[in-house]
């Protein structure tokens, strides 16, 4: 319990930080974003290279890392089964509610939470590699062509997010892992000194960003998002645990691929509903209130886990 109450207490105070630096003005507005492009560009790639490449391989294809996918999967089909059956929910709404309810922020504020929880992200990347090669394509499909744009097709698309820097670097690590190549020191100690600055810089510029941040409004057409938050913040992670329980999966491994599932949704979702012109308010009230509740729900899970004498 003490365990896991000091781990939020360090999120908490790093995301406090960042708050009362934007509150006093020490910061001005905006840079949230420039420390977020500091973070995607350097120090998570980094962080992302050094933990795959000093893992084992198998990782990516164990019963942990298809319990993960597999969730996102079935969460992304209950959206749309519930949502447009039982909510009627139509056309582009539905397509981004179903990204807002089973894409998450695996990327930026999952893994530096994942990380101050388990003090391991491994357990991140296959997620976020099925998400860059599997769900953005699908998804901007969908997209295409519910509103009529001419996009660049799914193999272009594809290509496009294969100059990702995360995925980069995490094909690149998995390169090493694979072929067991021992990272030679003039490498691997620029990149940890980097990577051990990303959790830091992205809990920070959550904090600056909460500062003057938008209140979600709520209103008689709110099924949408409610739907979203209900699926990502709770049905999300328990289907993981169940899914990798029924798996043989335990312990710290379940523990991490639990957390994993309670990450809240992607930033990315409002960049791209603003691509569309689609349901732009849907998106951004998705990710504030499941940025919010989810350091709750990983608080509970932790605190569970911890109290059970699983971890």
């Amino acid at each position: 319990m003490t365990s896991a109450l000091l781990s939020f207490w360090i999120i908490i105070f790093c995301i406090l930080t960042g708050y009362l630096l934007a509150r006093v003005k020490v910061v001005q507005p905006g840079v949230d974003r420039t420390l977020t492009q500091i973070a995607f560009n350097s120090t998570l790639p980094a962080l992302l290279f050094m933990t795959v490449g000093e893992s084992d391989p198998s990782m990516f294809f164990s019963r942990g890392s298809l319990a993960n996918i597999l969730s996102a999967t079935l969460i992304a089909c209950l959206y749309g089964v519930v949502g447009r059956y039982l909510l009627n929910i139509r056309g582009t709404k539905l397509t981004i509610g179903t990204l807002a309810a089973s894409y998450t922020n695996v990327g930026n504020l999952g893994i530096a939470l994942l990380l101050a929880i388990t003090n391991d992200a491994s357990t991140a990347a296959p997620i976020l590699l099925f998400q860059i090669v599997v769900m953005v394509p699908v998804f901007f499909a969908i997209l295409d062509h519910q509103t009529g744009r001419e996009g660049a097709g799914i193999w272009r698309t594809l290509l496009t997010r294969l100059r990702n820097p995360l995925l980069l670097a995490v094909l690149a690590g998995l390169v090493v892992s694979v072929a067991g190549w021992t990272i030679p020191d003039v490498v691997a100690g620029p990149a940890r000194m980097l990577g051990q600055a990303n959790v830091p810089i992205i809990l920070m510029a959550m904090g600056i960003s909460i500062r003057g941040a938008h209140v979600p409004r709520l209103g008689r057409e709110s099924g949408a998002l409610f739907l979203a938050v209900a699926l990502r913040c709770l049905a999300g992670p328990l289907t993981v645990f169940l899914l990798g329980s029924a798996m043989g999966v335990t312990g710290h491994h379940l523990l991490s691929i639990t957390i994993v599932g309670a990450f809240p949704t992607a930033n990315n979702i409002f960049v791209y509903a603003h691509r569309y012109n689609s349901d732009v308010d849907l998106a951004r009230d998705s990710i504030l209130i499941t940025t919010g509740l989810c350091l709750a729900v990983m608080l509970v899970i932790s605190t569970l886990f911890r109290a059970a004498g699983v971890v």
